[in-house]
Formats: C-alpha cells, sequence, structure tokens
C-alpha cells in the first residue's frame, strides 16, 4: 500500500469497517426497553454507542427549566460521541429509549485495530465526531430559530392581549351608553302612547303605523306612490311625497275627504314620530348587539357554553359585518340546530372571518350583484355551515395555499387567504374536532364547516394545546 493509498483511507475510512471491527461483540451489545435511560446528563459514561435497531433521543436540560431535544439517534448512528472521545467521560445529555432498541459499545479499553487506517481510536473515528459536530450544530441552530420564532410570536400574542383588553373597555363604557339610550327610547314610547292616548286619540293610530312598521318602503316605491297621489287626490308634489312615505293605505286617507291637504302634514308628523322612535329602538338593538360582538372577539372568549345555539353565533356574525353587508344581496336558510358545547366567541370568529372573506372576493365584481347565502343543517352527528358567493372564485393555484399562515395574494384586484384570518378558523375548527374545506369556481365559492353535535371537543382541544 502505498502513503498516498494510505493518506486516502485517513480521510475517508469505511464506516462499515469500523462497524465490523469494533462493535460485533455479542458480549458488548445491550437491550433497551421502551422510557430507560442509557446515560444521564452530567453523570459518567466512558461508552461509544452505535444503534442497531430501535430509537433512541437525547435530551439537554435548559438553563432557564424544563428540557428540550438535542439529538435523535436511530440505526447505525452513534451516542456518546463527546463523553467518549473528549475522555471527560461527562455525559452531557440524557439519553432516553423512546422505541425499543438495541446497542453494540465500545469502552476506553477497546484496543486499536489495524494501526495503517489510524494510529488512534480518535483518527479512525473522526468522520464520526465530525459528523456528530454538525449535527448537534444544526440542531443547536435550530433550536435558536424555533425560540425566536416562539418569542415573536409571545410578543405578537401579548400586544393582541392588550388590544382585545384596550377593546373591551371600550365596548363596556360603549355599552353603558347603547344601555341608556335603550332605556330612554323606551320611556319615550311609553309616555308618547299615554299622551296621545289620552290627548289626540285620533293621531293615535299614525303614530302606532310608524312605531310598529317604520319606513319600509324602498325610495323607488315612494316616489311611485307619490305620483299615484297626486293623481287620484289633486295633492301638490311635496304633500304627496310625505304621505307616500308614510305608507298610509288609500282607506286612511280617504276618511278625510277634501281636507286631506290640509291634515297631511299632521298625518305624517305622528307617524314620523313613530318611525324615529322604532328608528331610534332599533339602532339601540343594533349598537347593543355590535359592542357585544366585539366584546366577543376583543376578549377572544373561549369560555364552553354546554348547549350554545349555532345560528344565534352566525347572527351575532352578521351584526357586526352590517356595514358592509349592505353591499351585497343576504340569503339566509338556517335550519333547525340542536345546541352543542361551544364557545361563542370562537364561533362568531369563524363565521365574521369567512363572511368577510365572502364580501370582499365581491368588491371588485362590477356586472352582477354580489349575493351571499348562508345555510345552516344538522345530522344526527354534525351541523353543517356553509358560506357561499357568486364572486370571481379563488385561482386553481391560490386555493392550496389560503389556510397557510400569513398567506395572502391579489388575484385581479382581490385578496385571498386575509394573513391569520383562514388559517385562525381553521384552528378553531379543528379544535371542536370538525373539518373546513372550500369549493371554488368562477361565479361559485363555498366555504363549508362541520361540527360534530357530541364529543371531539374536550379531545381535539386538548390536543392542540
Amino acid at each position: 500500500m502505498t502513503a498516498r493509498d494510505n493518506k486516502s483511507k485517513l480521510k475517508s475510512p469505511d464506516l462499515s469497517w469500523l462497524i465490523a471491527t469494533y462493535f460485533s461483540d455479542p458480549c458488548r451489545c445491550l437491550k433497551l426497553r421502551k422510557g430507560e435511560k442509557l446515560m444521564v446528563q452530567g453523570g459518567y459514561n466512558d461508552r461509544l454507542y452505535l444503534v442497531r435497531k430501535g430509537v433512541l433521543v437525547g435530551y439537554v436540560r435548559a438553563p432557564g427549566g424544563g428540557d428540550y431535544e438535542l439529538f435523535r439517534a436511530t440505526r447505525n448512528k452513534f451516542v456518546g460521541v463527546y463523553s467518549f472521545f473528549s475522555r471527560t467521560f461527562i455525559s452531557s445529555a440524557t439519553v432516553v429509549v423512546e422505541r425499543d432498541a438495541e446497542v453494540a459499545y465500545i469502552d476506553q479499553t477497546q484496543p486499536l485495530q489495524d494501526p495503517s487506517r489510524g494510529s488512534s481510536l480518535f483518527e479512525q473515528f473522526m468522520p464520526v465526531v465530525v459528523m456528530d459536530l454538525k449535527y448537534r450544530q444544526q440542531r443547536e441552530l435550530q433550536i435558536a430559530r424555533e425560540k425566536e420564532s416562539a418569542l415573536r410570536r409571545l410578543i405578537h400574542t401579548e400586544r393582541l392581549a392588550s388590544l382585545g383588553q384596550l377593546a373591551a373597555g371600550i365596548a363596556h363604557e360603549l355599552n353603558n351608553a347603547v344601555a341608556v339610550l335603550e332605556r330612554n327610547t323606551e320611556w319615550l314610547r311609553e309616555n308618547i302612547l299615554r299622551t296621545l292616548g289620552q290627548q289626540s286619540p285620533e293621531q293615535l293610530a299614525y303614530f302606532c303605523q310608524g312605531l310598529e312598521r317604520g319606513r319600509w318602503q324602498s325610495s323607488r316605491e315612494v316616489r311611485q306612490r307619490a305620483h299615484q297621489l297626486q293623481q287620484t287626490y289633486g295633492l301638490d308634489e311635496e304633500t304627496a311625497h310625505k304621505l307616500a312615505d308614510a305608507g298610509l293605505e288609500d282607506e286612511q286617507l280617504a276618511q278625510h275627504g277634501p281636507e286631506l291637504a290640509a291634515v297631511a302634514d299632521a298625518l305624517y308628523y305622528y307617524w314620523q314620530l313613530g318611525a324615529t322612535l322604532r328608528d331610534m329602538a332599533v339602532a339601540a338593538q343594533h349598537a347593543a348587539h355590535v359592542v357585544k360582538s366585539v366584546k366577543y372577539l376583543a376578549t377572544q372568549d373561549t369560555a364552553i357554553e354546554p348547549e350554545l345555539d349555532v345560528n344565534k353565533s352566525i347572527g351575532e356574525a352578521l351584526v357586526l359585518l352590517s356595514s358592509p353587508l349592505r353591499k351585497v344581496d343576504l340569503k339566509l336558510d338556517l335550519g333547525e340546530l340542536p345546541p352543542i358545547a361551544a364557545s361563542k366567541g370562537e364561533l362568531v370568529q369563524v363565521w365574521s372571518n369567512l363572511i368577510r372573506n365572502a364580501v370582499e372576493s365581491l368588491a371588485s365584481q362590477s356586472a352582477r350583484r354580489g349575493e351571499i347565502a348562508i345555510t345552516s343543517r344538522a345530522t344526527d352527528e354534525c351541523i353543517q355551515v356553509s358560506v357561499q358567493d357568486n364572486g370571481p372564485g379563488i385561482p386553481e393555484r391560490v386555493l392550496p395555499k389560503i389556510f397557510q399562515p400569513n398567506y395572502t395574494t391579489k388575484e385581479r384586484g382581490l385578496e385571498f387567504g386575509l394573513g391569520l384570518g383562514l388559517t385562525i378558523v381553521e384552528r378553531i375548527v379543528s379544535s371542536y374536532g370538525g373539518r373546513l374545506s372550500v369549493q371554488s369556481q368562477p361565479g361559485r365559492t363555498v366555504f363549508t364547516v362541520i361540527l360534530p353535535i357530541r364529543g371531539g371537543y374536550g379531545k381535539a382541544k386538548s390536543a392542540l394545546h
């Protein structure tokens, strides 16, 4: 053998030769059961182990407490490299058997074999040492990155929690103001009813009509009715428009005969008084629902209600999104559903995200009116809620990515994914043991949520955390 050949072998020794030469003694072989500890961090170890089968995991105690996984050793991997070759004979990690294993070993009494392959065990095992150091360095780098990422997520979560507490406080103050508005509106209604009943009973019917029906007609219907009243009763345009706006029927108008034009302002006044009170009451109720919904989202309330009505949680989400929903046609088909054990705050968040996505997908659609259809159904085992829109659809290349965290892209000016929105939806649905699916093509996109009626929640929730 030439010196050049010898040098080549020193650089790249045959791993199979090392294993066959040093780890073939049946007397130096151990069988280990799952859960056993091969070595303990800081404990004595003068052996180099070769894993023949099974899985061993090395854990290192973190300075702040707790253990983290440093390495995994499977077939033909070495354990104890640091303590054996550093000659400290002190284990740098606690090694636990994760799956029943068999290991072979050598110790400090091991004689050198075939010096032509290296003048010492260290020299012959140099590639093993280098690979171990490289692996540990990569693993430590990965752990450092994971810690940094976890810290960023923690800071972000704390910021959201602070924002949530602020929003909850604002919601509480607004709730007090809305409660005053509701009480005073009810007081006005009762006192006006009593006063009119005593002093102007003939006008009470018009007030009650405004109070009960409100402004229920569209602008087009009011214009058509006003034109009809002008022709039928010979009224001027302004007077006819007031009576048309009040929605008064011909039978009511005919009662006043030729004096209709003279009393039209009074009729309209009492009707408008009732309609205005109705608007105040509706606005107060609407504001109360919005505040309640914001509070659910702001505090991220996860308190489980044992008998939650899913349809009511859909209603809360619709109230929260009532402003953007004015731009689309909303169709509700909510079936009779059994109660389930769930958090209303979490479900409101699910429906809000899905409905908001549908609204935004329709934003740039000008050729036809946007439509959103929300349906709920129940079977013996599950509740199914679907949110469908007639928008341009989600591109096929984008569809597999929309549930990824922080994924957002634009297609024809539209946004899909919305950052963490759909990721949060999928996480919440999964925590209940449910499923979230999507089907999309131009003109029809459907997100479907399936929630189990019994069981699944506790098990999935604990697994999640």
